[in-house]
C-alpha cells in the first residue's frame, strides 16, 4: 500500500512539474515567441479558402539560420502575394500566430534566401 502511493504521489509531482514546464501562461499565448520556433517566409500564392472560409498555405519556410522547411497553416484572411511574414511554430500546436514584416525585419540569412 504504501508503495502505491509512494508512486502515486511521485506520478503527481512529476506532473505538476510537467505542467509547470510545457504550459506556463507565456507559452501558451499564441503571439508570445518564448517556447516556439520562428519561421520566416513569402506569401507565393493565394491560399486555398477551405469550407469554414479560413485560407490553407503550404510554404517554404526559413529559421534564423536560414535552415529550410515546408510548413502548413491557415489564416483567417487571405494574405498579401509577396508579403514576408513571421510564424510562430510549435510542434503538438503547430503555427499559432503570424505577422507580417519588412524585408529588413528579416534575419540576413533568410534575406540572403529572398535577394532578387
Amino acid at each position: 500500500m504504501k508503495k502505491i502511493l509512494l508512486m502515486l504521489g511521485l506520478f503527481i509531482v512529476l506532473g505538476a512539474c510537467m505542467w509547470f514546464f510545457f504550459l506556463t501562461p507565456e507559452k501558451l499565448t499564441p503571439e508570445n515567441p518564448a517556447g516556439k520556433t520562428i519561421y520566416y517566409t513569402m506569401i507565393s500564392d493565394s491560399g486555398i479558402q477551405d469550407n469554414n472560409g479560413r485560407y490553407d498555405y503550404e510554404l517554404t519556410v526559413y529559421n534564423k539560420k536560414g535552415k529550410e522547411q515546408k510548413l502548413e497553416f491557415s489564416a483567417g484572411k487571405q494574405l498579401r502575394e509577396g508579403a514576408y511574414i513571421r510564424l510562430n511554430y510549435t510542434r503538438i500546436r503547430g503555427v499559432t500566430y503570424w505577422e507580417e514584416v519588412d524585408f529588413e525585419e528579416l534575419p540576413e540569412a533568410v534575406q540572403q534566401k529572398y535577394q532578387k
